[in-house]
């Protein structure tokens, strides 16, 4: 998971960015003479990032409206100082999707982050069954049967862009934006064929030869269960013929 930070103070954003470090959550931070070319920016500038976290700057509520009137559709959270209606419906109004009082402690943020990934895509629990595999969208190594199957940080993060677009296509482009973001250097193709070759066997290997992940050529990929496997059920608003049992309330990608 990777956040933007905009925060114009050293010490705050030092402080809010160890609790970013400590809830795993990768950041980069804006500087102030940056943020006026960010706000004119195309939407596209911000894909490669999971959350924009505003932190004290003036006219907070004016660059979350400029970042929506430009088309960024990530998730913005506002920071605040102190508990203020009037600020928290200005900033929501203007279209961040939460605000949070400081200080913010790791697990809150990250928790606040998914749960509002959750809600943009639709999902209803923590989880996403297809078939006998279950993706947790919470940070979790993906289970088959209820046995934990272990996966790289890089193939549970493209497993998580595709289960988060559970039944719909995912470009490459989106998959590598959303796992690389702008640190890559390797050819797109390239890569991500890879991590989807590596990925394909680890899940045949624990679900009896099930394809799950489907290329869609010239499209890219479809995460979905296997025509033959019973009982497939999406953690969707609109498919809730069931829920993962005991997975409580709570991914980017990013179908951007």
């Amino acid at each position: 998971m990777r956040a933007l930070l905009i925060e114009p103070d050293d010490g705050i954003a030092a402080a809010i960015g160890r609790q970013l470090d400590g809830a795993d959550v990768a950041h980069h931070r804006a500087v102030a003479a940056a943020l006026d070319d960010a706000m004119l920016a195309p939407g596209r500038e911000f894909d490669a990032y999971d959350a924009v976290i505003i932190g004290s700057m003036e006219d907070a509520g004016g660059f979350v409206a400029a970042l929506r009137n430009h088309g960024v559709r990530t998730i913005v959270l506002c920071l605040i100082d102190r508990r203020c209606t009037a600020t928290t419906v200005e900033l929501l109004r203007a279209g961040a999707d939460d605000v949070i009082v400081k200080p913010v402690a790791s697990a809150e943020i990250r928790a606040r982050i998914e749960a509002t990934r959750r809600r943009v895509h639709g999902f209803t629990t923590n989880a996403v069954r297809a078939g006998r595999l279950t993706v947790f969208l919470d940070g979790r190594d993906p289970e088959v049967d209820g046995e934990r199957l272990r996966l790289s940080q890089r193939e549970h993060a493209i497993l998580g862009v595709l289960a988060l677009n559970h039944r719909r296509v995912v470009s490459k482009e989106c998959i590598y934006e959303a796992v690389y973001g702008l640190s890559g250097a390797d050819p797109i193709d390239k890569v991500i064929d890879v991590y989807i070759c590596k990925l394909r066997k680890k899940i045949a290997g624990s679900t009896g030869g099930g394809k799950y992940i489907e290329t869609v050529y010239g499209r890219g990929y479809k995460f979905e269960a296997p025509a033959d496997a019973a009982g497939t059920v999406a953690g969707r608003a609109s498919h809730a013929v069931s829920a993962v049992p005991g997975r409580g309330s709570l991914l980017h990608a990013a179908d951007r």
